[in-house]
């Protein structure tokens, strides 16, 4: 277990690994072994100063400990690894876990057809990026984790390769009569972060990305070119492909929610004016209108502020 600690933590020294091993030990046991004593300076002047000494610890207690500590430090790792630092996807796990309910008010005040499909709890149960499973994002085995859904991630690859995009953020949603829904999130925090392109390489997956988004594209009334929708905004336009596939081919009510954070200090600031231009240009170049569209209240835009 000892090995197994150091490992953890490469670049301390074997006495720096014992130190710390005999401080948390200390900490977590009422500061067991814990000296309290005097020393004289350069000038003699007497310091008080402490140290933790575990002569009197019994193996069997160690050990004990040891197995804890050594889990708590899995824990750690795990969760240490998967949180941001900056940008969309450091400000979306502050509000999913820190801010649930900021987010989940603007989320509802801006979807009048999702606080109308909620139940009279208008509960939205958030599954990701959540802190005490490290962050985790998902792709298509999201569908897999909702008891209700399980088995209908053969029937989501029938429309789309066998990944899928990796959603920033998801949650369940309860509806009335017991109807079970999802909510799908794409969070950016600067403009240019809209910009990519199809980067699938294998035949099979590209011709079946292309039919599905061609159908997508029909349902939502759009005539661009199927050029802007696969080489100019196809982070975007997959997004909207999985709310067709899901709503329209699935039955599952779904919503596809646009978390655009303002004023982002921790990389590139960008304000509201900013947001409502680019959403206006990339709307009107791919062709997305309210008219004849019926997923249309299902996308939902909102802008939280980072602070």
């Amino acid at each position: 277990m000892v090995k197994e600690l150091w490992e953890s933590q490469p670049d301390m020294r074997f006495f720096q690994l014992l130190d710390w091993i005999e401080s948390e030990y200390s900490k977590q046991n009422d500061r067991f072994g814990q000296q309290h004593l005097f020393k004289r300076d350069s000038y003699q002047v007497e310091e008080p100063f402490s140290y933790i000494d575990l002569f009197y610890l019994e193996d069997e207690q160690l050990e004990s400990f040891l197995k804890r500590f050594v889990e708590e430090n899995k824990i750690r790792q795990v969760l240490e690894k998967g949180q941001a630092e900056k940008g969309s996807q450091y400000w979306l796990q502050q509000f999913v876990n820190n801010r649930q309910e900021d987010l989940n008010d603007l989320i509802l005040m801006s979807s009048p057809s999702l606080l109308t499909f909620l139940d009279k709890e208008r509960s939205i149960q958030w599954k990701s990026p959540l802190r005490e499973t490290g962050y985790q994002e998902y792709r298509n085995e999201f569908l897999e984790l909702e008891s209700v859904r399980r088995g209908r991630r053969i029937e989501l690859e029938k429309y789309w390769p066998r990944m899928g995009p990796q959603w920033d953020g998801y949650a369940a949603v309860a509806g009335k009569d017991g109807q079970k829904g999802f909510v799908l999130v794409e969070a950016k925090a600067h403009v240019k972060e809209m910009k990519s392109s199809i980067r699938a390489k294998d035949l099979d997956s590209r011709f079946l990305i292309e039919s599905t988004m061609k159908e997508t594209m029909e349902a939502m009334g759009s005539r661009a070119p199927i050029e802007i929708w696969q080489n100019r905004y196809y982070q975007f336009a997959n997004r909207l492909a999985y709310l067709y596939i899901l709503n329209e081919k699935m039955g599952i009510p779904t919503w596809l929610v646009l978390v655009n954070f303002l004023n982002d200090g921790t990389y590139i600031p960008t304000d509201s004016l900013k947001w409502v231009e680019h959403y206006q240009k990339v709307f009107s170049e791919m062709d997305i209108k309210a008219e004849s569209n019926p997923l249309f209240d299902r996308i939902v835009t909102v802008f939280p502020k980072c602070h």
